[in-house]
């Protein structure tokens, strides 16, 4: 599936943005800095990492893994990426990470596998007409993988304004097809107007 569009487009639409700006959010598609804290703070604040495997779906610059190795001790990063040239420069700033270029959608189980918690943020909103349906299918893959948790994001179809050819995905009937997986599900879409984050945990939280 990855020969084919949205995914091509996806990876030239990065590789053109790292041809752009560098090593910046902007090349991440962040309208600016603060935005990617507040979403890799919500995404680190909702699971426990300490002593994880984590695969990040969607790892652009891995920036990701050095947020995380702030506040947890002993994670194993891994990361995946559309885009050969944020693989490149992830790759030059981070030489001990595991860091790929692929699409989790065409991976074996040899070539990527199974962690303690996958996760992917922002790699929705670039799908196109099939949107839906690959989104589902994207999280059932990375659910698939994971051994404790899955956490992801996306646009919201509750933000007040929408960039046009943008997917904004709807909160309550994604936390209804993320419950046909497990019935461990929670919802977060406190933290920014147009973004939302699920967690799928294969156990139940707590006692």
């Amino acid at each position: 599936m990855s020969t084919n569009a949205p995914f091509d487009a996806i990876a030239n639409f990065y590789n053109r943005r790292v041809a752009e700006y560098g090593h910046h959010p902007r090349a991440c598609d962040y309208g600016h800095a603060e935005s990617q804290k507040c979403k890799f703070h919500t995404l680190s604040s909702a699971l426990d990492y300490t002593d994880r495997s984590v695969l990040d779906v969607g790892c652009g610059f891995a920036d990701y893994a050095d947020h995380l190795t702030e506040s947890f001790r002993g994670i194993t990063y891994s990361g995946l990426d559309l885009s050969p040239a944020m693989i490149a420069h992830a790759r030059a700033t981070h030489p001990d990470l595991d860091l790929r270029v692929g699409n989790i959608l065409d991976e074996d189980a040899t070539c990527c596998p199974s962690h303690d918690i996958v996760s992917a943020n922002g790699i929705f909103y670039l799908l196109g007409t099939e949107a839906h349906a690959l989104m589902r299918q994207l999280v059932a893959t990375m659910f698939a993988r994971c051994r404790e948790a899955v956490i992801f994001n996306s646009l919201s179809t509750w933000a007040d304004l929408r960039e046009p050819g943008e997917f904004y995905a709807d909160p309550l009937n994604t936390v209804e097809w993320c419950r046909k997986l497990t019935p461990w599900v929670t919802l977060h879409h406190d933290y920014l107007p147009h973004d939302f984050t699920v967690v799928l945990r294969r156990e139940r939280n707590g006692p």
